[in-house]
């Protein structure tokens, strides 16, 4: 192609870009929640295509984090920073007082963190409902701040629970009286063993690492979700 002709087609493909944001822009009512960039997050609608991008904003932002979990009606208590041992502590950390699902223990996590599980709290209440035939009424947790390394090794990195930026899930009940357990239930072809794949996958679409048994052995009773910089799902 001559450089006039890529020239006007370059012209021609920004005009037609131009146009489009144009018209997104003020038929941007039409569109999802959650859809489009410029928008707020709304933490009690679906995710979608952007939602890790959201979450990073989320976790940069203090302010726009918060702002989420108010209008997500989430009742929370931010907490001071602290600082604990080399590379250990935490900055922008909220207790969440009533998520959507309660906990075992109220997480104490990152807000951009604690913005993406309750996001993820709506995925699972649909996930119980088409899996197990009834609600999930508790998450239980086991641990979010810790001062420790990958895999609790002696040396190496940081983990991400260094920062109350992670947190290890191990068993999801619901109000049938039933349960899912990670260490029992994870790979069975059973309503729990597939509440549970959902619910990984789920988190997948949320959260930067998302970790479980068939990561490594140290992951064979919890699921770890975390916002590092780190992406995988595995």
């Amino acid at each position: 192609m001559k450089r006039s002709g890529l020239s006007i087609f370059l012209a021609s493909l920004a005009a037609l870009v131009f146009i489009g944001l144009g018209i997104a822009l003020q038929q941007d009512w039409r569109f999802p929640p959650n859809s489009l960039p410029w928008r707020p997050v709304e933490l009690d609608r679906p995710p979608h295509w952007l939602a890790h991008w959201q979450m990073r904003r989320l976790h940069a932002d203090a302010e726009r984090c918060r702002d989420a979990l108010t209008r997500a009606r989430q009742t929370f208590t931010p907490l001071a920073d602290r600082k604990s041992g080399e590379m250990c502590g935490f900055e922008n950390v909220v207790r969440t007082e009533r998520p959507p699902v309660p906990f075992n223990i109220a997480p104490i996590a990152t807000c951009g963190l604690s913005a993406g599980l309750v996001w993820y709290q709506g995925r699972l209440e649909d996930i119980a409902l088409r899996e197990m035939g009834s609600r999930l009424v508790r998450i239980e947790q086991i641990g979010t701040y810790a001062c420790r390394n990958v895999n609790n090794l002696e040396s190496g990195n940081r983990s991400q629970h260094a920062t109350a930026n992670a947190i290890d899930i191990a068993a999801f009940h619901f109000a049938g009286g039933q349960s899912a357990r990670v260490a029992r239930d994870y790979g069975k072809d059973s309503p729990e063993g597939r509440f549970l794949a959902a619910a990984h996958d789920a988190a997948c679409g949320i959260f930067n690492a998302v970790l479980g048994p068939e990561y490594n052995r140290q992951h064979a009773d919890h699921f770890h979700f975390d916002m590092g910089p780190a992406w995988i799902c595995r």
